[in-house]
């Protein structure tokens, strides 16, 4: 694996989708699937899920896998024989989901909501896995063949095609699944472009969804003084 100290372009939206993952694991094992209202509200943040990490594909074969396929058109077919798997997975959830919803019998509800358990967990399963090796060996090719400032040109040229409301529910799970030093250099990286609004902006969202703790350390590190430090790679 590479220890270089260079710009993951992965690292917070893979860190907020795997909040996400843990998050709807969690409450997916306290549902009671043959109660149609509590389990109806888990339904629908399944549902979500799913289409953030479709849009997530959608994102990576339009800007990052291109600049990999540059040089290594090989691991970039790797990775998209990948998404079938993917694909895959997310069809057998949605038809999981669909079965559930037309049924009314109970011991089938039940029987459905158990499947959606185990359907999911293959997906968290297969979803980690590949996002650590997108991170390992994606990376590898984009730090030998790109500097810090073109991946994050791409990176922003992404964000750009991102709806206002879908890129401000994202860094919601962004900045609650960032440590402190991330949400620093971020927040600095922001304040130092001028980009004052963006950065109150990400400041209200720390100061929301951060635990108490965290959110005082955070905000008596935001002082004048850290404008002079390095920002730290995210």
């Amino acid at each position: 694996m590479m220890q270089q100290k260079r710009y993951n372009i992965f690292n917070q939206v893979h860190k907020a989708l795997r909040s996400m993952l843990y998050d709807a694991a969690d409450r997916l094992q306290q549902t009671d699937f043959d109660n149609r209202d509590d389990a109806t509200e888990m339904v629908y943040d399944l549902e979500k899920i799913l289409c953030y990490f479709e849009k997530h594909a959608d994102h990576e074969n339009t800007f990052i896998l291109p600049a990999v396929a540059r040089y290594d058109g090989a691991l970039v077919e790797r990775f998209q024989e990948g998404q079938i798997t993917a694909e895959v997975l997310t069809e057998s959830l949605r038809n999981t989901i669909s079965a559930w919803e037309q049924t009314d019998d109970r011991a089938a509800m039940i029987g459905w909501g158990r499947y959606l358990l185990l359907t999911f967990n293959d997906f968290i399963a297969f979803n980690l896995s590949q996002m650590n090796k997108e991170e390992d060996e994606l990376n590898e090719v984009l730090w030998v063949y790109y500097t810090d400032l073109e991946l994050l040109q791409i990176r922003q040229m992404l964000i750009d095609t991102i709806p206002p409301g879908d890129l401000y529910e994202q860094s919601r799970w962004m900045v609650a699944a960032s440590s402190n030093q991330e949400l620093l250099g971020w927040l600095n990286g922001l304040r130092r472009k001028g980009q004052q609004t963006l950065y109150e902006i990400q400041l209200r969202l720390a100061e929301e969804v951060l635990p108490a703790k965290r959110w005082h350390l955070l905000r008596h590190a935001l002082s004048p003084r850290v404008d002079e430090m390095t920002c730290p790679v995210v």
